[in-house]
């Protein structure tokens, strides 16, 4: 904690702090609810409420945190979280003092003017007080950073087009123009119909229960957000969500099954903040906690996973194709081959190499819309150039290197073999 001590010197101004006697003994934080008890209402997201102190042992309980009259407030700052720590820290005074230190650490990163997010929701502290090192927290909580401003700007993006589209309307009157005819507009009169985005959505849905009773059946296994990280549970949650709304655009699309997935899962629950109506009856899409082998047959079931030797040469329009749900950034094992493989599956990869040349330190990883895309067009045209059009550009080496890369080793083929010839 040596890395403490310098900033709080800055931070206590004249007054001399024993941050030494602080942390060497596990209960004296005096420290905290003496000299930033204002700013660890703000670092815990808290409106005014103050701090009971135990006599015991002169330290601030994270479980006595007196409820704010407030709690309308307390819900705005802290994003509708419930803010009992007592739930990340589970009674153990280990924890609560490496939570009571995580608090003054970030408070010294926001007065240091680091990149520190106004707003910690209780979620987001259980993660830091997972990380290890601190490098990474200050990793994520410049993430929260960018995360909070981005949102802030697209508020003020938001007002700033109300206030346009006002100001336009004010502008423009009903009255008759300059030459005597009606002025025409979305906000005062056209003579087109308006089509509502309600009305477009309930097109799109109601294709999609077609699909639900006559199309071919499409698995995504969400059985591996035990493997991911928080973040990458994010992105695959949100990549869930670009794939439905590829195959919901799209004239003939899959009847998509998310099997596994349990809702208290961390890619299901940022699934749910992007599509809030998930989970109701009305809702095209089938989300179910059960495996797939309980709901297809084995022998139509194929796994599609990029670590096995196989390529799917012909689409089969009969199959079960599963396609699992996983971020590896991190993690680069391959779980679904060994997934595959002991429940005794067909396994399958798309022929990348064959149709691709990809460019020098391109990943030849695939997210999931980009994987249903490729899918859905290799089902309506057959064609594989066609389909692989989905590849993103940037993964793959442009004509140039790819002419002079076989130009290279056509020369160098032909130079051996003049030299077996002499």
């Amino acid at each position: 904690m040596r890395y403490l001590f310098a900033p709080l010197r800055l931070l206590s101004g004249n007054r001399k702090l024993l941050f030494e006697r602080c942390i060497g003994n596990t209960a004296s934080f005096s420290l905290c609810t003496r000299y930033s008890e204002r700013q660890l209402r703000s670092v815990m997201c808290l409106p005014d409420t103050h701090f009971c102190n135990k006599r015991e042992t002169h330290a601030t309980s994270v479980q006595e945190i007196v409820p704010p009259e407030r709690e309308n407030d307390s819900e705005e700052l802290n994003g509708g979280d419930d803010s009992d720590f007592s739930s990340i820290t589970k009674n153990d005074p280990v924890l609560e003092k490496k939570l009571k230190i995580l608090f003054l650490e970030v408070e010294v990163l926001r007065q240091s003017g680091n990149r520190v997010p106004d707003v910690v929701k209780l979620d987001q502290w259980k993660e830091l007080l997972e990380m290890e090192s601190r490098s990474r927290r200050r990793k994520y909580l410049s993430y929260l950073f960018g995360v909070e401003k981005k949102r802030e700007n697209k508020k003020h993006k938001k007002e700033e087009r109300r206030k346009m589209r006002e100001e336009i309307i004010s502008d423009t009157t009903p009255e008759e123009g300059k030459n005597g005819h009606l002025i025409y507009g979305l906000a005062l009169n056209t003579i087109f119909l308006r089509v509502y985005d309600t009305t477009i959505n309930h097109f799109y849905n109601g294709r999609l229960m077609q699909a639900m009773m006559f199309s071919q059946k499409l698995v995504v296994d969400c059985s591996y957000d035990a493997h991911m990280t928080s973040r990458e549970a994010q992105n695959c949650g949100k990549q869930i969500m670009m794939m439905f709304s590829d195959n919901r655009y799209h004239d003939y699309p899959f009847d998509v099954h998310l099997c596994n997935a349990k809702r208290d899962s961390n890619t299901l629950k940022q699934l749910k903040k992007f599509i809030p109506t998930v989970y109701d009856l009305e809702f095209p899409l089938n989300i179910t906690e059960r495996s797939y082998l309980d709901v297809f047959p084995k022998e139509k079931i194929v796994y599609l996973t990029p670590h096995c030797r196989e390529e799917l040469n012909e689409f089969d329009h009969d199959a079960v194709y599963i396609i699992g749900a996983m971020v590896d950034k991190v993690n680069n094992e391959p779980l679904s081959l060994a997934k595959a493989k002991r429940e005794g599956l067909k396994m399958a990869k798309l022929p990348l190499d064959r149709y691709l040349t990809w460019g020098s330190g391109s990943s030849k990883s695939l997210t999931l819309n980009q994987m249903i895309r490729i899918l859905l067009e290799i089902r309506q045209s057959g064609s594989w150039e066609k389909a692989l059009q989905h590849v993103p550009k940037r993964k793959v080496a442009s004509e140039e290197y790819t002419q002079r890369n076989t130009f290279k080793k056509t020369k160098q083929f032909n130079f051996q073999d003049r030299i077996r010839f002499h």
